[in-house]
């Protein structure tokens, strides 16, 4: 059998992944989470949020999403983009994005894996311990390209 002929379940793999597996890795990483009206498990430090996503149609999909608690106005989306679209040649995650609303701008940082096959409790303690450290530096990456962004709106400040 190939790489290319696992599937899901094989025996000895790893085990399955689904949204209850991030509760224990979370508590073992002493990370303070909640649970929001979708079942999604998120925690909120310094300057961002982050959501521990399972997505697919199998829940074969591992994602954990960051959110900037800054929130740039939307006329400075052209810097914003120019800056994320540095970030995204010069990093390999997060994957930056920058969404417009009506007055301000959401920046995310992304990590998204195909966990079809299974996978076990230290590799998802792995990513979440580098998602919460290279979203970081995203944010503070940000801060430093924007000394005006202490001034824009903040949403962490207001929670």
């Amino acid at each position: 059998m190939t790489m290319f002929n696992w599937g899901p379940n094989q025996p000895g793999g790893p085990p399955p992944f689904n949204r209850e597996r991030w509760d224990e890795v979370l508590k073992g990483l002493e990370i303070n989470f909640g649970i929001d009206d979708d079942g999604d498990r998120f925690g909120d430090w310094e300057v961002m949020r982050l959501w521990f996503l399972v997505e697919g149609a199998s829940d074969d999909l591992m994602a954990i999403r960051s959110m900037w608690d800054v929130r740039p106005p939307v006329e400075a989306y052209d810097y914003i983009v120019e800056a994320v679209n540095t970030w995204n040649r010069d990093h390999f995650w997060p994957k930056t994005s920058v969404t417009r609303g009506e007055e301000h701008l959401g920046v995310f940082g992304d990590l998204v894996i195909d966990v079809e096959t299974g996978v076990t409790d230290d590799f998802l303690r792995q990513q979440v311990r580098c998602m919460i450290g290279t979203s970081s530096q995203l944010y503070a990456y940000l801060a430093e390209a924007f000394p005006e962004s202490k001034d824009w709106f903040n949403a962490g400040a207001t929670s």
